[in-house]
């Protein structure tokens, strides 16, 4: 059974925009679960990329990530047969945290080349005012990689990474040119909502400006069909997996296919 509504209209879209929005992804009950989840991983005061791969450790994450039926629906938005899961990661923003997430693409992040897709689901409202993502429209398609760079502790750009390997390029200022560009962002998701996008999507976040509306975002990233292991010291080493090899399809060891049709 299909659940993803008006599918061919959604594939259309993330072809084209190389994200889409999906509403009412997530049910009530997964929402209060991953909201008290959430809740206490935070708990931790780490910075604000640090909440990774929770999904490895039983509990609530891994849950949701083996057993729902997100994987069903990542496979159906890629025209997939299969769909596994690369890892986990929180993102809130809590009120009065104006800082603005760096323009970036996600797969110069992590050991994969090929198709993957980030399942982005709000836990609260979202919207400009108080964290809404930003996207360039077709950015996907430019064949550009741009540089990986590390952050700050609470997300703006600190330094490049992979500054010697010529397969990157360094990051446009979009944000200094953005009339040039298509940017573009949803204007409300409710709880339960979710983004899925492509890793190559160029995107970025606004700051929470609100003085009382947390925003809580719980992003799952996923390979499917076509991709394939290709790690890097530099930057990916936290996910690698000595079991595959380079150019292997991209499931299996510490990649679990969580869905295949």
């Amino acid at each position: 059974m299909t659940l993803t509504p008006d599918l061919p209209k959604v594939q259309e879209d993330y072809r084209r925009d190389g994200v889409v929005l999906l509403r009412n992804a997530v049910s009530p009950e997964w929402i209060e679960k991953l909201r008290a989840a959430i809740d206490l991983e935070v708990q931790k005061g780490e910075r604000y990329f640090a909440y990774k791969n929770m999904r490895e450790r039983p509990g609530t994450f891994q849950d949701y990530c083996l057993h729902s039926d997100i994987g069903q629906r990542v496979a159906e938005v890629a025209g997939s047969p299969w769909t596994s899961l690369i890892y986990d990661q929180i993102f809130v923003k809590e009120p009065g945290t104006k800082t603005q997430t760096g323009w970036h693409t996600d797969q110069p992040y992590w050991p994969v080349a090929g198709p993957i897709m980030t399942m982005w689901i709000a836990l609260d409202d979202v919207d400009a005012d108080n964290g809404a993502l930003e996207f360039v429209r077709g950015s996907h398609a430019w064949g550009a990689k741009y540089r990986p760079f590390k952050t700050d502790q609470l997300g703006a750009f600190s330094h490049y990474l992979e500054e010697g390997n010529p397969d990157y390029i360094d990051m446009p200022d979009f944000e200094a040119d953005r009339a040039n560009y298509d940017i573009f962002h949803f204007p409300q998701m409710a709880p339960g909502d979710a983004l899925a996008f492509d890793g190559m999507s160029v995107h970025s976040a606004m700051g929470n400006r609100t003085s009382t509306h947390r925003r809580r975002g719980y992003a799952i990233r996923f390979a499917v069909e076509g991709a394939v292991y290709d790690p890097r010291d530099e930057v990916t080493e936290w996910l690698h997996d000595a079991s595959l090899a380079k150019g292997a399809p991209f499931k299996g060891g510490r990649f679990p296919v969580i869905y295949a049709a």
